[in-house]
């Protein structure tokens, strides 16, 4: 790959549809399905009925809806600097709590857990790539 030539954002877009796919659940339990839900349909009554959690699902919707606008901001050279530099910044800080939950929960929930902790550390993993990239992007001229 020549100094000029970009990596393909393929790790931008991955991430992208990693918070589609995060995301979706989150509204469905917001608006009351339970499917899905962690530990059944007795957990999800027992979480669901504080107004907390639904709160909690609202923001995690506009979490993963900042994610996808961070990642496709990086996706692509160029634009203002300072727009790039808070995106890079907010996907390193993406990269870091989602590692961490997801190794958190590899701690805790071991294997019996096969859907949520590897989802957190594939999106910590997917938001690193994605920081990563942009910081290949911003190279000093000359």
């Amino acid at each position: 790959m020549s100094a000029v030539e970009a990596p393909r954002p393929w790790i931008n877009y991955a991430a992208c549809a990693w918070a589609v796919v995060f995301g979706a659940p989150h509204v469905w339990w917001a608006l009351g399905v339970p499917a899905g839900f962690p530990g059944g349909q007795a957990s999800y009554d027992f979480f669901m009925s504080s107004t907390w959690r639904v709160v909690f699902d609202l923001v995690v919707v506009l979490l993963c809806g900042t994610s996808i606008f961070i990642a496709l901001v990086l996706a692509r050279p160029g634009g203002p600097a300072a727009l790039r530099s808070m995106a890079r910044i907010a996907a390193w800080i993406a990269c870091a709590m989602l590692t961490l939950r997801g190794l958190a929960g590899l701690v805790v929930d071991g294997f019996s857990d096969p859907v949520w902790w590897p989802t957190f550390l594939a999106g910590g993993l997917l938001f690193a790539g994605v920081a990563w990239r942009a910081a290949g992007l911003i190279r000093p001229a000359g």
